[in-house]
């Protein structure tokens, strides 16, 4: 019997890890245990408080495992978000899903995490294409653009590349073709200029977040190859370089 898919992202604020059964034979979807954990609002405003992926994202993937009356030993297949993200975000999620391999003997695959956000958004129904706005800090938005048709075909080809956040309804009116949906923090802030273009910003706040199935989703035509070769998707370089490096 096919074992469960463990899938984990910590790319974004948010720590994800959720447990995802089969499809049944009759195209029924796999049940599923999901945790989502974001950081609260801090304690000031203006700068809410920081994730904790370190300490949680085992935690709740041990905690769903334990909702599917399974443990590790059920886990087959493990799917991780590889970015764009924050730099120790994504090299948690990809450092653990490796351990996690190596521990449990279960295949690792990675995906792009913006790939898993479109899958989101294609299992609302969208159809077209898609563009995936996320926050990249430093006053700028990393953006993926999704095709037309399956997530899961593109998501090794997927190229990112960073965009001016005020920058941002400028950059989407001269896309071709031009995305008909927009998901992301940064679609979200910036909703009225892209409806403005014809460009849809869902109202559902689940289409602008990783979720596990939609991880599993993107991950559905990657085979698993070896572990160390699944690494993290940087869009750019660090601010910390080593020094050996700078010299």
């Amino acid at each position: 019997m096919t074992g469960w898919t463990l899938a984990l992202d910590t790319a974004t604020a948010a720590t994800v890890a959720a447990a995802v059964a089969p499809d049944a034979p009759d195209g029924t979807p796999g049940a599923r245990a999901a945790r989502f954990e974001a950081p609260g609002p801090g304690t000031d405003r203006a700068r809410p408080a920081r994730p904790d992926h370190t300490r949680r994202l085992l935690a709740l993937a041990e905690d769903a495992l334990a909702e599917t009356g399974g443990g590790w030993s059920s886990v087959t297949r493990i799917v991780v978000g590889l970015g764009p993200g924050t730099f120790t975000g994504i090299r948690v999620g990809v450092a653990t899903a490796r351990a996690a391999a190596l521990a449990s003997g279960a295949d690792v695959v990675g995906v792009p995490s913006s790939a898993a956000l479109a899958a989101a958004a294609r299992a609302t129904g969208v159809e077209g294409p898609i563009l995936v706005a996320q926050d990249a800090r430093r006053q700028e938005y990393f953006l993926t653009l999704v095709a037309a048709g399956d997530v899961a075909e593109q998501a090794a080809g997927l190229e990112p590349w960073t965009c001016a956040q005020d920058a941002l309804p400028a950059t989407v009116a001269a896309l071709d073709p031009r995305p008909v949906v927009a998901v992301g923090d940064g679609a979200v802030a910036w909703r009225d200029e892209l409806e403005a273009l014809g460009v849809r910003v869902p109202d559902e706040p689940a289409a602008h977040r990783i979720d596990g199935r939609a991880l599993v989703a993107a991950a559905a035509r990657t085979s698993a190859g070896a572990i160390d070769a699944v690494r993290p998707v940087y869009v750019r370089a660090p601010d910390a370089i080593p020094t050996a490096e700078r010299r």
